[in-house]
């Protein structure tokens, strides 16, 4: 009788230790995502620092919960919104070691650090976005901007090439190829791609621009100053163009052009001081 009195306290006793444990655990889940709830209004209040306050005791909640790795991530977005980029750096870091094949948050960071000069870092983040999905048109154009700016031109044009496969019309691709063909003497090329694109979009004023330039430098005088010519018609406003065509008349020697498109400089809000020795030169 002893015996069967002390299994039946034992059996209550371990029933009670397990509904208890049942209850804490519930009682954390609820807790967990109560906070994380009031920390998501807080942040669509813009209350950045409540926001992220609410996230860490989220996280100090549940330290071992996969869901945060959304925690993590959105306190980086809230980091970044502070200006404290290092603190979203480690942020997204602390979400990628959870999921570390996330695109989104790969390219929060890879963004991040592209925005931050780090270059390097930038171009490892974009290169796995790029393994997880090769069709990433934002990685592969970011990834070949960086080529570009490190002088990797036929990195570059790789990227953008395998971009326009993608997406054919793609304006930026398409553009930079144009101006990588330019960096690498391909000056032939260069024109021919930018006088394609002009029929295809032939409102866009920087083309007939970027197409001056290139005939400038293959000595085509004449046609460069019918691209500005059309580019300014296009964009009348534009100070940069008609700086661009006043130089080209001054080195054409037509002063009366040049004087005329200095001076509209000069009414756009380019100081007069800084084209003193200019209008000297078109007396």
């Amino acid at each position: 009788m002893k015996q069967r009195l002390n299994q039946i306290i034992t059996t209550t006793l371990l029933t009670f230790a397990f509904t208890a444990q049942q209850s804490v655990a519930q009682s954390t889940a609820q807790t967990y995502e109560q906070l994380v709830e009031q920390a998501l209004a807080a942040a669509a209040k813009d209350s950045i620092a409540q926001s992220e306050e609410l996230f860490r005791q989220a996280l100090a909640t549940s330290p071992s919960d996969h869901r945060n790795a959304l925690i993590h991530a959105n306190m980086g977005k809230l980091q970044e919104r502070s200006e404290k980029y290092e603190e979203a750096l480690q942020s997204y870091t602390s979400a990628l070691a959870i999921v570390p094949q996330s695109v989104p948050i790969l390219t929060s960071r890879a963004d991040l650090y592209l925005r931050l000069s780090n270059l390097r870092e930038a171009i490892i983040d974009y290169g796995n976005i790029i393994t997880y999905d090769p069709k990433n048109l934002h990685a592969l154009k970011c990834r070949a901007f960086i080529h570009t700016k490190r002088k990797e031109y036929a990195e570059a044009r790789a990227d953008y090439s395998r971009v326009l496969e993608i997406s054919p019309n793609d304006y930026v691709a398409q553009l930079s190829i144009a101006i990588i063909c330019q960096a690498t003497n391909k000056n032939t090329e260069a024109i021919s791609r930018i006088t394609l694109m002009i029929e295809n979009f032939p409102d866009k004023a920087e083309l007939y621009s970027i197409r001056a330039e290139m005939e400038q430098d293959a000595k085509q005088t004449e046609l460069a100053l019918l691209d500005l010519d059309k580019a300014i018609e296009l964009e009348p406003d534009n100070k940069n163009y008609i700086l661009a065509r006043a130089y080209l008349h001054l080195e054409s020697g037509n002063k009366f052009y040049a004087h005329r498109d200095f001076n509209r400089a000069i009414e756009l809000g380019v100081p007069r001081a800084s084209l003193k020795e200019e209008l000297k030169k078109t007396r």
